[in-house]
């Protein structure tokens, strides 16, 4: 029971029941232009996951490469050579 104190857990669990509602409510067929690569046609809830994750991916990756730039300069702020 501690585990649902974070405030984190909690904000990620709401953020994926809202994104899952949207999900469930967005079944039509959509015809998607791929770049220079053609057309797809999907569901828009399929459309929308990829959407998703790949920003999460995006974010992800993003956080990691500033957090680690923050623990250089951190490092470098305390280096004393």
């Amino acid at each position: 029971m501690e585990r649902l104190k974070n405030p984190k857990l909690i904000a990620a669990l709401v953020l994926v029941v809202l994104a899952g509602i949207v999900f469930y409510q967005n079944s039509g067929e959509v015809t998607l232009r791929v770049l220079f690569f053609g057309t797809l046609t999907t569901r828009i809830a399929t459309a929308l996951a990829f959407a998703f994750l790949a920003g999460m991916g995006a974010g992800a990756l993003a956080f990691s490469r500033w957090k680690t730039k923050r623990a250089q300069a951190k490092t470098a702020a305390t280096d004393p050579s």
